[in-house]
């Protein structure tokens, strides 16, 4: 898919980009992680509208065809104290002068932080867009088997509180899903309990349970 493939391109840019912010940051440790606070939101942020404005072409280009008007707009969800905890949390390992793990921990922020937009384009408009029924994920290569189920058979999330689930690092991407269209089979009730913000021990049991014995690692 085009779209996820420039996606990929975007976050790879991103990686390069807080790299070379990490190895320009100078001084004691505590200092480089204020410089690292001080820009690398503003960074992201960048790359989270390109990401956004991504999904929202791409969701227009998806919707050719159907019936009736709809335009899709970016959506960039406001995840600026989260985004500095991310940062403070990646830039630790600096107080061991451990530059490769921080440099890896960055690398992770950003990609997992700069997909998000993406994804929330792509679900915000899908609930107000009359004609869509639904999403479905889109799985990266190499995805773990918590993904891979999430996206088996093609399931068609319909319910409008459906959560878009990711760990950290993940670059998973959905599409949306329109009346008139090829509409694969409504999530199960595992992939929608997977899909919940939150989950009950018994339900991570049941879970983790169903995961290992109908999915390899």
């Amino acid at each position: 898919m085009e779209s996820k493939a420039q996606l990929a391109l975007l976050g790879d840019d991103a990686e390069d980009q807080v790299r070379w912010m990490l190895r320009r940051s100078s001084g004691a440790w505590e200092s480089r992680r204020l410089q690292l606070l001080d820009t690398v939101p503003d960074v992201l942020a960048f790359y989270s509208e390109g990401s956004a404005a991504l999904a929202a072409d791409f969701y227009d280009d998806a919707r050719v065809g159907t019936v009736g008007a709809f335009s899709a707009t970016p959506v960039v969800l406001d995840r600026t104290v989260k985004i500095r905890r991310g940062v403070a949390w990646a830039s630790f390992p600096l107080s061991t002068s451990d530059d490769e793990l921080a440099a890896a921990r960055f690398a992770q922020l950003m990609r997992s932080e700069m997909a998000r937009p993406y994804r929330d384009t792509i679900t915000t408009n899908r609930r107000n867009d009359p004609t869509a029924v639904g999403w479905k994920r889109i799985t990266s290569s190499g995805a773990c088997k918590f993904c891979r189920m999430l996206a088996d058979k093609g399931a068609v999330y319909k319910e409008a509180t459906a959560h878009f689930a990711a760990h950290d690092d993940c670059m998973c991407t959905c599409a949306p899903v329109f009346k008139g269209g090829e509409i694969g089979p409504e999530a199960n009730t595992m992939q929608y309990m997977a899909s919940k913000r939150r989950r009950s021990p018994k339900e991570r049991a049941a879970l983790k349970a169903w995961l290992d014995a109908a999915y390899l690692d």
